[in-house]
């Protein structure tokens, strides 16, 4: 996610967002950066099992908030670079697009197990 929400062209239609809809339809910023946020969410959930939908993100968000992930500091290192890079509003021109030399990318590999006694989403372990 920390990649494909890093990318240029992912980072200037954000920019644009922030451009035209910030500071006055916040409302309607939050639902279009949803929109943009799932052309890249619906790519790589489904390599972890989770559907490349707005139910998938819940689900990938509950999974995260299991103790032994919510607890790991890789995990929350990358979740706060995520954060800052999605939610934050560029300050000026020259910050609406990251100098992609400067995003360090590394994976993070997460198996998330689900109890054969438990069925259904939001399960996991």
């Amino acid at each position: 996610l920390l990649q494909g929400f890093s990318d240029e062209q992912f980072q200037q239609k954000l920019a644009e967002l922030h451009r035209t809809l910030g500071g006055k339809k916040l409302n309607r910023l939050g639902a279009e950066r949803q929109k943009l946020l799932l052309t890249v969410q619906s790519q790589v959930l489904p390599k972890y099992g989770f559907e490349g939908s707005p139910i998938g993100v819940l689900q990938m968000l509950h999974a995260f908030s299991e103790p032994h992930l919510a607890e790991s500091e890789e995990i929350s290192r990358v979740g706060a670079m995520i954060n800052q890079i999605i939610f934050v509003e560029p300050a000026s021109a020259s910050e609406q697009e990251p100098d992609s030399s400067q995003v360090k990318s590394k994976s993070v590999r997460v198996k998330l197990v689900q109890h054969p006694e438990e069925e259904g989403p939001g399960h996991l372990d």
